[in-house]
């Protein structure tokens, strides 16, 4: 059993963008928990932020739910992450150390979004942490490090993978967690020319032509880490 955490910026960043590839690993045998490090609390131009923080909190829960996984946030408000903020960079070492996965997946460093270039960062220096004997935390340090693996992006610009993972078999699954971000879906139909659920098939399309299946995710091993010596993904 390989243990998985996946870490987003916000509820829906790992749905979009790897919950195919988690629904497959929950299917194998493996134990996968999925984090958001934000609570979503700015992502409508309706809905008042702290209203809104539970909107999309209870979404991102029932979301995991669908695939087998558990879910979790560290609970910082959208736009207020600070990858440099000593207190948060002890509940990211809390967490990993918790839950102990052999792969971390996250954003790549070079993603559209603010919060998803800080969470690489906060992840990132958390992957040293958690190993330091004297960086206390409600759990014990851990033994080895982890494996980290960058997830595709989405808002433009270039991502060069180093694996696919075939989801056709886990597509609909991916579709149906994605579908209880109704928040997002709504305010995004409403008020720009994206549509979640079109952006979701396109990904998966276009990451299945490359590597030759109907719907895949892209990843890619971060390189400044040792690359695994063996494949650690379905």
């Amino acid at each position: 059993m390989v243990k998985i955490l996946a870490i987003g910026a916000h509820p829906d960043d790992v749905e979009l963008c790897c919950f195919g590839t988690l629904a497959r690993c929950v299917q194998r045998g493996d134990s996968v928990v999925v984090c958001s490090v934000t609570n979503g609390n700015q992502g409508s131009w309706k809905i008042e932020p702290e209203r809104l923080r539970l909107v999309r909190m209870a979404e991102a829960a029932k979301a995991a739910l669908v695939i087998g996984a558990s879910y979790c946030t560290l609970d910082v408000d959208d736009m207020g992450l600070d990858a440099s903020d000593a207190e948060t960079r002890l509940k990211m070492t809390e967490l990993i150390r918790s839950v102990q996965p052999d792969v971390v997946i996250t954003h790549a460093p070079e993603d559209y979004h603010p919060d998803h270039g800080a969470t690489e960062q906060l992840v990132f220096h958390s992957l040293v942490q958690t190993t330091l004997a004297h960086v206390k935390t409600a759990s014990a340090p851990l033994e080895r490090p982890f494996v980290l693996y960058h997830m595709d992006k989405v808002g433009g610009g270039t991502f060069i993978p180093t694996e696919f993972v075939d989801i056709s078999s886990t597509y609909g699954m991916k579709g149906e967690a994605l579908s209880h971000h109704v928040s997002q879906i709504d305010i995004l139909a409403k008020g720009t020319t994206v549509d979640l659920l079109d952006t979701m098939e396109a990904m998966a399309r276009f990451r299945g032509m490359q590597c030759g299946c109907r719907f895949a995710e892209a990843f890619r091993w971060c390189d400044r880490r040792p690359a695994p010596t063996a494949r650690l993904l379905p």
